[in-house]
C-alpha cells in the first residue's frame, strides 16, 4: 500500500475554491497503483452474436460437445413419464433423524411406454446427463433434468404394460448428505 497515496486522500491539498461541487470525491479504490481495466468482454446488446438468419434459433457454437445435431430421426418419440424419488423410512417420517426435506431426491424414475416392442429388441445407452432408447419402431434421446450415476441405475420391463422402468440414483453434490 502506498501511504503517500493515502496522505494525499486523507488531506487534500487547500484550493481557493469555497465551492463544495468543486471538490473531489475519494474512495478506497483510489489508493494504490490505478489497475488495468477487467478482462470481463462487453456483452450489452450489440455485442452479443445473435444467429444466424433461417429458421435456426441458436448458432450451433453454443451447442455442447456431445449433442449430435446431424442426424435427423424419422422414428417417432415414445410417450415417457419422468419422476423423482426419495427414499423415506420411519425415523424419516417421525422423528426427522436424516435430515431430508421435501426437496431432497433419491432416484430419477423414467417410464418409457414402448407398444408393440420386445425386450431383445430394446437398444438402451445411460449415461450422467442423457438417456437413449432405441427399438425398431421408436427413437427417444431424453436429456436428464439431473446428473445421475448411469453405471448404478436399473432397468426393467414390464412385459404387460409394454414399459420399459429405469431406475437412476441421483448424483449427490455432497457425499456427507444422506
Amino acid at each position: 500500500m502506498d501511504i503517500s497515496a493515502l496522505a494525499q486522500m486523507l488531506n487534500p491539498k487547500e484550493d481557493d475554491s469555497d465551492s463544495e461541487t468543486d471538490c473531489v470525491k475519494h474512495t478506497p479504490a483510489d489508493i494504490g497503483k490505478s489497475k488495468p481495466k477487467s478482462k470481463i468482454p462487453d456483452v450489452t446488446p450489440t455485442t452479443v452474436k445473435k444467429a444466424q438468419t433461417g429458421k435456426d434459433i441458436w448458432d450451433p457454437e453454443f451447442v455442447p460437445e456431445g449433442v449430435a445435431t446431424e442426424h435427423q430421426e424419422t422414428r417417432p418419440q415414445p410417450h415417457y413419464d419422468m419422476c423423482f424419488k426419495q427414499n423415506v423410512r420411519t425415523e424419516d417420517m417421525f422423528l426427522g433423524m436424516s435430515g431430508k426435506n421435501p426437496g431432497s431426491n433419491d432416484e430419477l424414475v423414467i417410464t418409457i411406454s414402448l407398444p408393440n416392442a420386445k425386450s431383445s429388441e430394446i437398444d438402451l445407452n445411460v449415461t450422467d446427463d442423457r438417456v437413449d432408447c432405441w427399438t425398431s419402431k421408436h427413437a427417444l434421446r431424453l436429456h436428464l433434468p439431473k446428473p445421475v450415476v448411469s453405471n448404478q441405475g436399473s432397468a426393467q420391463w414390464i412385459t404387460d404394460k409394454e414399459q420399459l422402468k429405469l431406475t437412476l440414483p441421483l448424483k449427490k453434490e455432497y457425499n456427507f448428505l444422506p
